[in-house]
């Protein structure tokens, strides 16, 4: 990793084959593993050490989206598991796991290290950004007590540009945080682990007009009438217990985990466009229709008589006033996450039989406010808490919060596990696992300030929930040829929770969604040739998944989860090797084939009507792209491809050039289900640009990264050149049809109003130069 520039965990799909991290504009990232790709609970598992780590379900539930970024610097190693873990981990992942291994205190030398840069991005205008890693090394009673410290801050260059609001660079993001590892070893066969982590991310969203880049040749233009911060924020304590006691070891982890993620994002548009005023200088046309006829019309009637609602008459006029008011609505939502995990394991590998038992408890609370109120129109700035109001009366004329509700949902896991391996010959293995769990969900929601547009009400604190149990099992062999081939095969199986729905103006019904599952079948050779000059790994993998959680959105706007009527199956082919020709050159190549399709029609559940295509301001209905059988699944796709190349040139006793460049690729993908019926009813692009599938493709791209440095005595000291991203490409990684979204603002072009396609994408190349120092 330090070889390849690899500092967070963004960077590990250029190395690891079917592996995806795609960075969220509103913060946090998806973690994909052989093409699992759905929303609501990560497929992924990702750990600390033994520490697992969550996302923030937010209003739509979709936890997988907003997980953490992981820093790597001083690390032992990085793991990517593909495939479920569901009897050993504690915390059952469907899709695979990535665990990120520290290096633990050393307890009889003192050590250091720092590693630093500076850097500049092709689209930042020549502005610099830097980073700085340290690491300290203290042992405090010889062979006892040792402390390992690691600090890091981290400002990026920034290449975001808001042409509206005349701001350059806007996501120059700042990073600081750092660890704080005590090794306690009190006797030979006992070791005590604790650890701090804190980190605090602080950005804006990454979303950008795409039509705009097509159109006028301008990248990177986020041109919307307010601000898009968010703030990302992780305190983590842990422990870990090992104690060797002969006949077993028995381990023992508990963790707290802190975190607040925080942003706001635009929704203009879903409101404005009810609005008989302009604020937005044109970008949404004006309402010219009757007051009566704005949605949500029948529940403001009601609340203004009952006293609720002051300041205005309540009628047709009335409620016109009250919706004007919103002006420009900008939605902030900050969602924390605390967690508490508890598991005790016992194991023993010393014998033909090798066994571990153990039992995992963990209890997560996700705490989310939506709050929907006006830009500042010169800064766009959200003014909040400007005109909050007091008690259960709100005043028009004063109060200009257009939502105000609370979610605190509630997940509580348990389970047992068991696994055990038995050598039957020296070449010979089998395992067998099974893991009970139970799981129970609670959410308790309240409503505030209702937003009538949006078909809500007022509501007290209202709690709803489910739960579920079940097993999961894995069956494994493999098979030692000789100390350089093994073949194996395995069937595994892995499960997510499901949860509750919290949608503005989903009907109660739909409220629930209950788990999915997969059961992988898998076989696989690892295999080391010519005195390990060569290694090649393969494998052949089928998942089917059942139940499968799938996205849909209320009124076109408001995200929920619903379980699909169809199964699903992702099969393929992976691979990775590494080739050491001839001295100080080191090859490697991996990468995957991976099918992943639908092996049903997908429909809505009973009672909810679909939205016509394309959305035509229709309320009370979902809009869902329902799969049909063979179609793929999105953001899926087909080929992966990782390469690198390390040589070094000696020019001195102790010193040497190094040398690095590598290469990620990663083939087109869609963004929708049932492509034909999207491509049909949206034909043409915004102003000409490309329309039909182009507006629900991801391109496939690759990238390139070099580096070049001296080192000295292998790693003692060194100073580098890097570029990542080498030809500055532009590779998508989500891709918004605005001309289909409900929330899309407009873009003005050639005198007229448009609605532009946006998307996240690769970050532009990055040049920079690095040192870095070790000290014992």
């Amino acid at each position: 990793m330090t070889k390849q520039n690899i500092t967070d965990s963004s960077a590990l799909s250029r190395v690891s084959p079917g592996l995806q991290i795609n960075e969220n504009s509103n913060g946090g990232s998806r973690v994909i593993i052989r093409n699992l790709y759905a929303t609501g609970e990560a497929l992924v598992g990702i750990y600390y050490d033994d520490v697992p780590l969550s996302g923030t379900g937010g209003v739509s539930n979709d936890a997988g989206a907003t997980q953490p970024s992981l820093r790597l610097f001083d690390v032992e190693r990085a793991e990517v598991l593909r495939g479920p873990q569901g009897t050993l981990y504690g915390a059952s992942s469907m899709g695979g796991t990535l665990r990120i291994i520290f290096n633990k205190p050393k307890l009889d030398h003192y050590e250091g290290a720092i590693d630093g840069q500076l850097n500049t991005s092709a689209e930042s205008n020549g502005s610099l950004g830097r980073q700085i890693n340290g690491m300290v090394n203290v042992p405090i009673i010889n062979d006892v007590l040792g402390v390992r410290a690691v600090g890091y801050y981290d400002r990026s260059a920034g290449y975001i540009d808001n042409s509206l609001l005349g701001l350059r660079n806007m996501n120059a993001n700042k990073s600081y945080g750092g660890r704080v590892t005590a090794r306690l070893k009190p006797a030979d066969n006992i070791t005590l682990d604790l650890m701090a982590v804190y980190q605090n991310r602080k950005g804006v969203g990454t979303s950008w007009n795409y039509t705009e880049y097509q159109l006028t040749g301008k990248k990177y233009d986020q041109p919307l009438l307010m601000q898009q911060p968010q703030e990302d924020r992780m305190k983590l304590f842990s422990g870990t217990l090992n104690w060797d006691m002969d006949f077993a070891t028995l381990t023992v982890a508990a963790s707290y985990t802190d975190r607040l993620l925080q942003y706001k994002f635009d929704y203009t548009p879903y409101f404005s466009k009810w609005q008989s005023v302009n604020h937005t200088g044109g970008l949404v046309a004006p309402y010219t229709g009757a007051g009566s006829a704005i949605p949500g019309y029948a529940a403001f009637v009601s609340d203004c008589l009952g006293g609720a609602v002051v300041g205005t008459t309540c009628d047709a006029a009335g409620y016109q006033q009250l919706v004007n008011g919103y002006g420009n609505s900008t939605t902030y939502q900050p969602q924390s996450n605390k967690t508490s995990t508890e598991e005790v394991r016992l194991a023993d590998d010393r014998n033909a039989f090798k066994w571990t038992v153990g039992f995992y408890h963990s209890y997560r609370k996700n705490y989310t406010e939506s709050i929907l109120s006006p830009a500042d129109p010169v800064t766009g700035i959200q003014l909040y808490p400007v005109g909050y109001p007091a008690g259960n009366v709100y005043t028009v004329g004063v109060d200009t919060v257009g939502l105000d509700r609370t979610i605190d949902d509630r997940l509580e896991q348990v389970a047992g596990f068991a696994e055990g391996t038995w050598d039957i010959t020296s070449k010979l293995s089998v395992t067998g696992g099974i893991r009970y769990f139970n799981y129970k969900k609670r959410t308790t929601s309240a409503v505030i300030i209702p937003s009538y547009i949006a078909g809500n009400t007022r509501q007290a604190p209202l709690t709803t929930g489910g739960n579920e149990h079940g097993t999961l099992l894995k069956f494994s062999a493999n098979y030692k040829f000789n100390r350089d081939v093994m073949f194996y095969a395995s069937a595994t199986q892995g499960y997510r929770p499901g949860g509750v729905n919290q949608t503005l103006g989903l009907p109660s019904y739909a409220a629930i969604y209950n788990s999915d599952s997969v059961w992988n079948y898998e076989a696989g050779l690892k295999t080391a040739w010519f005195d390990r000059k060569v290694v090649l790994n393969v494998d052949a993998f089928r998942m089917d998944w059942t139940n499968m959680q799938v996205s849909a959105s209320f009124n076109n706007a408001f995200g929920f989860i619903t379980n699909s009527s169809s199964p699903a199956r992702i099969q393929g082919i992976e691979f990775d090797t590494a080739f050491y020709p001839v001295d100080r050159l080191s090859l490697k190549v991996s990468g995957s084939y991976i099918d992943a399709k639908l092996k049903g029609d997908q429909s809505l559940p009973n009672g909810i009507t679909p939205c016509p295509v394309p959305y035509d301001g229709s309320t009370g209905c979902a809009t869902i792209a329902a799969g049909k059988s063979g179609d793929p699944i999105p953001y899926s796709p087909k080929w992966t491809l990782q390469t690198s190349a390390d040589y070094s040139t000696p020019i001195s006793d102790d010193l040497e050039i190094i040398y690095h460049g590598d290469l990620s690729y990663r083939s087109s993908a869609l963004t929708t289900y049932n492509l034909p019926l999207y491509a049909t009813k949206y034909p043409n692009g915004p102003a000409g640009t490309p329309g039909g599938a182009a507006l629900y493709t991801l391109p496939g791209f690759a990238t390139v990264g070099l580096r070049v440095g001296l080192e000295k005595d292998q790693g003692l000291w060194g100073v580098y050149l890097f570029a990542n991203n080498l030809f500055n490409t532009i590779g998508l990684t989500s891709l918004t049809n605005g001309t289909a979204s409900a929330t899309q603002l407009g873009w003005r072009y050639n005198g007229n109003v448009i609605k532009p396609n946006y998307v996240v994408s690769t970050a532009p190349r990055v040049v920079g130069v690095q040192f870095m120092a070790k000290f014992r």
